[in-house]
Formats: structure tokens, sequence, C-alpha cells
């Protein structure tokens, strides 16, 4: 019996840490990276085309792209397919000298010939960091989209978001 206890009062602790560290606000300049990532997203670099406005993916308006919201990547690596692509695949780069050199997957353009990904929108370091921490605020690990998600990225309550109302 006092383990069950000891095992219930874990569990409570756990859940508050994490229902205060949710609720955390955030600071006016992760807000302005956050607007800036999506925008990046939505317009510089289209990433919705394939990726759909909510980053569900799957059959999209581009083709088969992966659900963002069920990545498993860490920031880091999420990153590193921005910049860097993904050969063999539709996932084009976005760092305008990846290949050039080693610093994607420490392959060249030369090494890859024929399965080299195609090259997006060139997005600068900061753009990259942007929609990184845009798509981890308000994608990464979420459930489905709500129709609330799709007035705040859409700007507006549009007959895009009225599927989703209940």
């Amino acid at each position: 019996m006092k383990t069950f206890a000891i095992a219930i009062i874990i569990a409570l602790a756990a859940l508050a840490a994490d229902a205060a560290s949710a609720q955390a606000p955030l600071s006016p300049d992760d807000v302005r990276a956050i607007e800036r990532g999506k925008e990046v997203y939505k317009v510089k670099a289209n990433c919705q085309f394939c990726h759909k406005w909510d980053a569900s993916g799957d059959q999209g308006y581009g083709g088969n792209a992966s659900s963002l919201r069920k990545t498993f990547l860490n920031e880091e690596q999420f990153a590193e397919v921005v910049r860097c692509g993904r050969p063999g695949t539709g996932m084009p780069y976005h760092d305008q000298f990846a290949y050039t050199d080693k610093r994607c997957y420490n392959i060249t353009s030369v090494e890859l010939g024929r399965i080299m990904p195609p090259i997006g929108e060139p997005l600068q370091r900061r753009d990259i960091e942007a929609v990184v921490k845009y798509l981890f605020t308000k994608a990464v690990g979420r459930g489905a989209s709500t129709y609330e998600e799709c007035v705040e990225f859409w700007g507006q309550d549009t007959r895009l978001c009225e599927p989703m109302k209940k």
C-alpha cells in the first residue's frame, strides 16, 4: 500500500511539473520567432504545399510528405533536414551552399549524383531556426489539428476551416 501511495505521489508531481512547464509564458523574442517561423512555413519556403497547413503531411498538395506532427526527430535533426533536404526524396534543401562541401550528411553533390534533393527557397540560418521553433511549438507532438489552430494559421475564419467546426 505504501508503494502504491508513493507511485501516486510521483505521478501527480510529474503531472504538475508538466502543467507548469506547458503554461510558461513565451518571451517576446519567442513570440516574434514563432511568427517569423509561421511566415517562413506558410509563404517563404511554402512548406504547407507538401506538409499541409497543419503539418500533418500524408498525401498533401505537393505529394507524399511526412507528418511533422508525428516526427521523431529532435530540433537539431529537424533543422538539418530543413537545411539539407532528404536525398532521394522530394524534400528540398534550403541551405544555398548545401552539398557544395560536406556540411550536409557529410556528402557532396558529386557524390550524391542523381539522388540529389531539389533546391527549395534559400533560407537564412535565422529563418531555419524560426521555422523549427514554430513547428516544435505549434505542431510537433500534437494530436489532430483543431478548428482553432486552423483559424490561428490562416489569420481569419475562412472556408478552409469550416469542415473542422464543431
